[in-house]
């Protein structure tokens, strides 16, 4: 049987290729009816993670979602899904003070959280409900026998077909369709993956089998269709490999326009990103719960403040932006250092609503902007002069010089931009 064993990280992968297994990565997996059989392996703890604050999704959800389309137009091969372990999922990454760097600041084990697959961070595999509940068991095959921390709800299975039962009595792998399977016994070599196939997809019929020396027999045009049947599976992996880079370019682009709909930390990290790309800066800086992000231009230093709300604009935004540049100007005027300082507010406002459908910024907090020489900018503004910095319709001393020399509400037309 020619199996493709795809793994989120092939040098953490305790299984190597051999004559007809191939082990590719979830971005580089090649168009399944290439093969016999497809196995997608969830179970490497380091795929587990989310840089946002919720449990929702995995990092890698650009490539969970390509791996499901390639199931949806694979027209014979068959399908196996490794489930994970209990590991731990790690969530909300940012400056932890107690550690004094960037982290995950919060885990939580998958058996807190996951009752039922189709309905968790890789639910985007599943088109009808996978429940499971916890519980170490071990499964026997013919020659070895497989842990597992999850076993399926077999009340809840309706339709789906139980494959294999532990010691427990519990079902550890079951048929959801005709061609794809999921098991939630634990895999760690090659026999242990050979032997849970057989078990899984069993030859039709041994007796049968053909001679290998069969294939050197050539009958007709055999020979042609061997070589179209190559040609294709050639440009069906390029093709793969293409619409994987394209789904994780369009799975950044999502990142980026988050700016429009975030706030707290998910804001923060995003815009600073973006405010160094465009700076042509260093993005590692360390929030000491002052500025959310600084850098310098000449002889100005700029001090940036992030703001997301589901409300408006308040003055109390404008003046923590101004209290930065207070605290900066005080220490810079206590070591005689006459460089100016400059107060950035970008704010996101009603995230919950379209742009288009937001109200403008008040003119009261504008004009305390202006007053106190705080540019602000709206999230919406951002985003564009970064589109615009990659189109190279905006350079970066351009931005910052719009920057250094404005105050209250900085639009598009200040940076030279009709969008």
């Amino acid at each position: 049987m020619k199996i493709q064993l795809l793994v989120s990280n092939k040098p953490s992968c305790p299984i190597e290729a051999v004559d007809d297994l191939i082990v590719n990565e979830f971005k580089n997996a090649a168009a399944f009816d290439a093969f016999e059989l497809t196995i997608i392996s969830l179970q490497d703890k380091e795929l587990w993670k989310n840089r946002d604050n919720n449990r929702s999704w995995l990092n890698d959800r650009a490539n969970i979602i390509s791996l499901r389309q390639m199931m949806d137009l694979s027209a014979q091969s068959k399908c196996l899904i490794l489930l994970p372990c209990n590991y731990s999922f790690l969530y909300d990454y940012g400056y932890d003070p107690g550690f004094h760097t960037q982290r995950y600041r919060t885990l939580i084990p998958l058996k807190d959280f996951i009752t039922d697959f189709a309905k968790s961070p890789i639910g985007d595999l599943f088109s009808s409900s996978l429940p499971v509940c916890f519980g170490a068991s071990k499964t026997k095959l013919p020659d070895r026998e497989l842990p597992s921390a999850f076993s399926f709800i077999k009340t809840s299975l309706n339709s789906l077909k139980q494959l294999l039962r532990s010691d427990a009595s519990t079902t550890t792998a079951v048929m959801i369709s005709e061609t794809l399977a999921a098991t939630t016994l634990q895999i760690s070599c090659i026999d242990d993956l050979l032997a849970l196939v057989e078990a899984i997809f069993p030859p039709l019929n041994h007796a049968k089998s053909l001679p290998a020396w069969l294939d050197e027999i050539d009958f007709y045009d055999e020979e042609e269709q061997r070589s179209k049947k190559e040609s294709i599976d050639g440009e069906l992996i390029r093709l793969s490999g293409e619409k994987a880079r394209i789904e994780e370019v369009l799975s950044d682009y999502q990142n980026i326009k988050a700016i429009l709909c975030y706030k707290d930390f998910e804001l923060e990290d995003r815009v600073r990103h973006i405010i160094a790309k465009i700076s042509e800066v260093d993005d590692t800086f360390i929030d000491t719960k002052e500025e959310d992000f600084r850098f310098c231009f000449g002889d100005t230093t700029f001090l940036i403040e992030v703001k997301g709300s589901v409300g408006g604009l308040k003055r109390q935004h404008v003046s923590r932006a101004y209290d930065h540049v207070q605290i900066e100007m005080d220490a810079k005027d206590s070591i005689g250092d006459a460089s100016a300082v400059k107060g950035i507010l970008i704010f996101a406002s009603q995230i919950e609503m379209k742009p288009e459908e937001r109200d403008s910024f008040p003119e009261s907090q504008l004009t305390i902007a202006s007053r106190n020489d705080i540019a602000v900018l709206s999230t919406e503004v951002l985003l564009r002069c970064y589109e615009a910095y990659l189109e190279g319709r905006l350079t970066s001393d351009g931005f910052k010089e719009t920057l250094r020399t404005s105050s209250g509400f900085v639009g598009l037309e200040e940076f030279g931009l009709n969008r």
